[in-house]
């Protein structure tokens, strides 16, 4: 992540400016609006640990830090070196787990209790990849090592995703409903 991507990151997922335009009044936008916010001050300090993380060295040791503080205020542990392109949002910040080796585009809409992980630990390679466009509904989880969702894709609530899923699609698991007698 270079300085330009940072930036990028920030107009999108936390200043209210559809255009790019001097970095010094985006940055006066984006602390300022962070400051009222949970989900936009996790955004703005997530951001800035993977910038610190990408940079190396004595930065790498500090996003760590910077991470483990994330995860412990918020309750969200998104690991500084998954790959998310600009446009991430959160709905409910509890309850998120995104693990690093995922590899999510554009316009990504998590919402509270969701987790994208890995099924097999120790793999040589893994190859979790999230299209653009996707939204991601409560209590959903996806989990494998290697998996494909699509661009323009709806998961429901409350869904189990352990196979790939085209593009334009919505996946939801079916439940269940069980009736009891004499009423519902």
């Amino acid at each position: 992540m270079n300085l330009d991507h940072l930036f990028e990151c920030w107009r999108q997922e936390v200043s209210n400016k559809k255009k790019a335009g001097r970095r010094i009044s985006l940055l006066f936008n984006v602390l300022r609006r962070a400051r009222k916010d949970n989900k936009l001050r996790f955004l703005f300090a997530f951001r800035l640990a993977q910038y610190f993380s990408a940079r190396g060295g004595v930065f790498r040791r500090h996003a760590r830090r910077m991470q483990q503080r994330l995860n412990l205020k918020y309750a969200v542990d998104i690991d500084i070196g998954a790959q998310i392109a600009p446009g991430l949002r959160i709905g409910h910040l509890p309850g998120v787990v995104i693990t690093r080796h995922v590899s999510i585009g554009r316009n990504f809409f998590i919402r509270q209790n969701c987790s994208i992980g890995i099924k097999t630990l120790g793999l040589q390679e893994y190859a979790l990849r999230i299209g653009d466009n996707v939204s991601m509904g409560a209590n959903s989880c996806i989990v494998a090592d290697h998996i494909d969702i699509g661009d323009d894709v709806v998961i429901g609530a409350m869904s189990l995703v352990t196979r790939d899923i085209p593009g334009g699609m919505t996946f939801y698991n079916p439940r269940q409903v069980e009736m009891r007698p004499g009423g519902g």
